[in-house]
């Protein structure tokens, strides 16, 4: 009998509600003077070692703001981790990331059928990044799509709520948002709107040799109609497409992968060219 390789989801979901509890647990420690570990999603500081959102430093570079040298190191631990490793801040990081898929699951079950969009695309969020760069550059006073960091929100609203023990408005807009995509059974957040996914998802998919599922057509057993992998992807893609539109929406979660352990293995993560 053969041994199935470990599933990824486990793993996964523990990182990602480990990181959801953590930024519970730093304002508490911050208001007891405990400063090891500091910050927000915007940026964070780890025993020292700087970690920074890249659109954040780009928006504060781009209107002339103040940049240190610490914010330029960890923006760059950022882009250097999604050369390697794709953007899996997005779906091992990033606790918006968690609520929405559990919200798109729940939605999904609800619905009986998992409503996929026809096509994924990346140019929205392009966009939007485009035109805040842009308004900051001529008038804004401030990074606006810093404005648009769920991450952020998530962070900034229990730092809020420990230090001035009350909430913040402006996060409301996370339950509201986790609510739509229950009731339409999609992401569409992180699909088509969110600009902090837009640097990483670029560095990711600028090296084919990184980190990223690759398909083999040979080890394939599924019938023509059959997409175990796709259903199982919460952003809706194809696993088994290759291109650069497939590598800029891929989160790199593994749940295809997972979906494909008792099908003939033709889903794998691995560095190098697809075979």
């Amino acid at each position: 009998m053969k041994c199935l390789p470990l599933s990824i989801r486990p793993f996964r979901r523990t990182t990602q509600a480990g990181v959801a509890l953590l930024f519970v647990l730093v304002p508490v420690l911050n208001r007891m003077d405990i400063t090891a570990l500091s910050g927000n999603f915007l940026f964070f500081n780890v025993a020292g070692i700087p970690l920074a959102d890249p659109l954040s430093v780009l928006q504060a570079a781009a209107g002339a703001f103040s940049v240190t040298q610490a914010m330029c190191v960890g923006a760059g631990f950022a882009l250097l981790l999604a050369l390697a490793m794709g953007p899996v801040f997005c779906s091992w990081v990033c606790p918006y990331g968690l609520f929405s898929e559990l919200a798109r699951a729940l939605g999904a079950k609800r619905a009986s059928v998992a409503p996929f969009p026809r096509r994924a695309s990346f140019a929205p969020k392009l966009l939007i990044v485009c035109a805040g760069l842009l308004a900051l550059f001529l008038c804004a006073p401030a990074p606006l799509l810093n404005q648009l960091s769920m991450p952020g929100w998530y962070s900034r609203a229990l730092q809020h709520a420990v230090f001035y023990r009350e909430a913040l408005a402006p996060a409301l807009v996370i339950p509201a948002l986790l609510v739509a995509e229950f009731l339409s059974g999609r992401r569409f957040w992180c699909l088509y709107l969110c600009p902090q996914s837009v640097l990483v998802s670029v560095a990711g998919a600028m090296l084919p040799g990184r980190l990223r599922v690759r398909f083999s057509g040979k080890s394939c057993t599924c019938a023509n109609l059959e997409r175990s992998c796709r259903e199982h992807c919460s952003l809706g893609l194809d696993p088994r497409l290759a291109g650069i539109k497939q590598r800029l929406q891929c989160s790199n979660c593994g749940d295809c992968v997972d979906a494909c352990r008792k099908k003939g293995r033709a889903l794998r993560f691995s560095f190098g060219k697809d075979v």
